[in-house]
C-alpha cells in the first residue's frame, strides 16, 4: 500500500498527541500550559519531564512490554495482551494499524509519547530562547543552562526514537513552522536526532559543570558529564540499531559509531526504582512466575545448544515443536546440567502456558534479572534498572572494530564478557574455537564465526535492557523471524485523523517485513 508522504498542517498532527492514554500530555493551548511556560520553575519541571515517556515506552507501557520483546523473539509467552500472541504467533501476520484494532496501539501510543517528549522539550528551549531565566536569583546561570542542555539532548532522545520506532514522521524542532510540516523518512529523522545530541554535548561543554535539577532518575545525580556521555552513547546506538536490514547495518559510517562509543558512558546507565515511585513491568512480566508471563525464546539462547536439541526444534514442523532442555556451557544459560538455573536463566519445570496456542512457544527457561545486594523487595520495583549497558556500548564497538579490520580487536571486547560472564573459551579474530562444545552454534550445528559470535553475545548480554531493544537488534542483524514487522506505521488513528489512507507493515512476504535469519 502506498505511503503517504504530504506536507500537512502542523495544527492537525500535533492535535493527536493528546491522545496518550498512560501520561499527563501538556496540551501548550490550555491556560495551564501557558502559565508554566513562563513560570520557571513549572519550565524547568516541563523540561525534566520530557524523560518520563523514555521510561514508559522502554519500561513500563503494556503496549511496549507485553508485545515487542515477544515480537523479537527474546522472550516467549501465549497471553493475548496488547496483541502479543497475534504478532509473535507463526507464520507472521501484518501489523494491524486500522485504529480500532487492539494492535494499533502498539505504534500508537510509541507516536504520542515521543511527540510528547518532544513537545515538552522545543516548548522548553523556545522559552529560554525568549529569554525566560529559570535561577531563583534572577540572573542566567548554571541552572537555566542546565536546563537548556536538558532539552537539546532530550529532543535528540525523542527524535532519535521517532526514527528507530517509525518508517517516517515529523521533524518538529524549537524552530520550526508548524505551518509547513512534512513527513520525512526515518533516515532524516535520524540525523536530526544525531544533529541535536552533538549540539547538547557542544552547549554542555560551553560551560562549567553542572547538575540538572529535579530528580530525573530518582536518586542518580544527572551532570554535565552524563549528558554529554549519555549523549554519545545514544548516537552510537542511533547509528547502529537504526538499521532495518543487513544491508544497512553494512552501510552503517563506522568510525563515527566508533567516536561515539569511545566517548560514551563509563557505567551502567541506570534509574533507581522504588516501591510505588518507579517500577519496571518490564522486569516484572520476563520474571513473574505466574500465567501472565514471559519466558526465553529458544531463538534467543537455543544457539548454546551443545547437544543437537536446538537444530531438531528448527527443523521439526512449527506447529509439532515442544519446549526441550539445552545442553550447554555456557553458565549463564544453565548450570552444570540442563535442569539446573544459569547465572541469566532460570529453569522452570511447571508450565504455565496454554497449549492450544501454541505449543511451540513453550520454553523451560526465563530470564532472571537477579536481586540486588542490600537492596530489599523484588527487582522489579526495587533497585536500579538498567537503561544502557556499559556492555551495550562496548559491544558497538567490537562492531565497529570487525567492520573496519580489527577483528582481534573485536574478540578483545566479546571475550570480556564471554569468557568472565558465560565462562566460554575465548574466541580469535578467526571466530568460534573448533570444538564439539562450541557456543555459539549456527542453525546447521556449525560452530559460528566471530560476526555470529558478536551477535549471541549481544543477545545474551543485553537480554531484558528495555522492551525494543532486541526487535531493533535483531533486524539489523537479519535475525527477525520472516514477516516481522521491521519498523512501524503511522498510528492508524493518526492517519485517519489527517484524512491519509492507513497502511502497515508486516506478514509473509509482506511490505517492512523481515526476510528471516537463521532460525526462520
Amino acid at each position: 500500500m502506498k505511503k503517504p508522504r504530504m506536507a500537512l498542517f502542523g495544527a492537525v498532527i500535533l492535535a493527536g498527541l493528546a491522545g496518550c492514554q498512560d501520561l499527563d500530555v501538556v496540551n501548550t493551548n490550555d491556560p495551564d500550559a501557558a502559565r508554566a511556560l513562563s513560570n520557571p520553575s513549572d519550565l524547568e519541571s516541563l523540561v525534566i519531564g520530557a524523560w518520563n515517556p523514555y521510561w514508559s515506552r522502554t519500561h513500563t507501557s503494556g503496549s511496549s512490554v507485553n508485545a515487542m520483546p515477544v515480537v523479537a523473539d527474546e522472550m516467549t509467552a501465549t497471553y493475548a495482551n496488547n496483541a502479543a500472541l497475534d504478532l509473535s504467533s507463526e507464520p507472521r501476520i501484518a501489523l494491524n494499524n486500522n485504529p480500532t484494532a487492539t494492535a494499533s496501539g502498539i505504534p500508537r501510543f510509541q507516536w504520542d509519547d515521543w511527540y510528547e517528549a518532544l513537545s515538552n522539550a522545543n516548548d522548553g528551549l523556545v522559552a529560554l530562547n525568549e529569554g525566560l531565566i529559570i535561577d531563583d536569583d534572577g540572573v542566567a546561570g548554571t541552572r537555566t543552562h542546565a536546563t537548556r542542555v536538558w532539552a537539546k539532548h532530550m529532543q535528540g532522545v525523542a527524535l532519535g526514537y521517532i526514527s528507530l520506532i517509525f518508517d517516517q514522521g515529523y521533524i518538529v524542532l524549537e524552530d520550526t513552522d508548524l505551518g509547513a510540516l512534512e513527513l520525512r523518512p526515518y533516515t532524516e529523522i535520524r540525523e536530526t536526532a544525531i544533529a541535536s545530541l552533538e549540539e547538547a554535548i557542544q552547549l554542555a561543554n560551553s560551560q562549567g559543570d553542572f547538575t540538572l535539577g529535579g530528580d530525573v532518575l530518582n536518586g542518580v545525580p544527572v551532570t554535565r558529564d552524563l549528558i554529554v556521555r549519555l549523549s554519545n552513547a545514544y548516537i552510537a546506538r542511533f547509528m547502529v540499531l537504526g538499521a532495518r536490514t543487513p544491508a544497512e547495518r553494512d552501510a552503517v559510517d563506522w568510525n563515527r559509531v566508533m567516536q561515539a562509543a569511545d566517548n560514551g558512558i563509563v557505567e551502567d546507565h541506570v534509574t533507581i526504582q522504588e516501591d510505588e515511585v518507579r517500577q519496571s513491568n518490564l522486569y516484572l512480566r520476563a520474571t513473574n512466575d505466574g500465567s501472565f508471563q514471559q519466558r526465553a525464546d529458544y531463538k534467543h539462547i537455543g544457539w548454546s545448544d551443545v547437544s543437537g536439541n536446538f537444530q531438531n526444534w528448527l527443523n521439526t514442523a512449527i506447529p509439532d515443536r515442544e519446549k526441550f532442555l539445552i545442553s550447554t556451557p555456557d553458565r549463564r544459560i544453565t548450570g552444570e546440567t540442563p535442569e539446573s538455573d544459569g547465572k541469566y536463566f532460570e529453569y522452570l519445570e511447571e508450565e504455565r502456558f496454554r497449549p492450544e496456542r501454541g505449543t511451540y512457544h513453550f520454553s523451560y527457561y526465563q530470564w532472571d534479572i537477579g536481586q540486588t545486594p542490600d537492596v530489599e523487595g523484588p527487582a522489579w520495583e526495587n533497585g536500579p534498572a538498567v537503561l544502557y549497558h556499559l556492555e551495550e556500548q562496548q559491544l558497538y564497538r567490537a562492531e565497529a572494530m570487525l567492520r573496519t579490520g580489527n577483528a582481534g580487536g573485536a574478540a578483545a571486547i566479546i571475550n570480556e564478557t564471554r569468557v568472565a560472564n558465560g565462562e566460554l573459551p575465548p574466541v580469535t579474530a578467526a571466530g568460534v574455537p573448533d570444538a564439539p562444545d562450541c557456543v555459539p552454534r549456527r542453525a546447521d550445528g556449525s560452530c559460528g564465526d566471530l560476526a555470529w559470535a558478536l551477535y549471541y553475545e549481544r543477545m545474551i548480554e543485553l537480554t531484558g535492557t528495555d522492551a525494543l531493544r532486541a526487535w531493533m537488534d535483531k533486524r539489523g542483524f537479519g535475525q527477525l523471524t520472516a514477516g516481522t514487522f521491521y519498523h512501524m506505521p503511522i498510528p492508524g488513528r493518526e492517519l485517519a485523523n489527517t484524512n491519509l489512507p492507513i497502511y502497515t507493515f508486516g506478514g509473509v512476504a509482506g511490505e517492512g517485513a523481515a526476510a528471516g535469519g537463521e532460525a526462520g
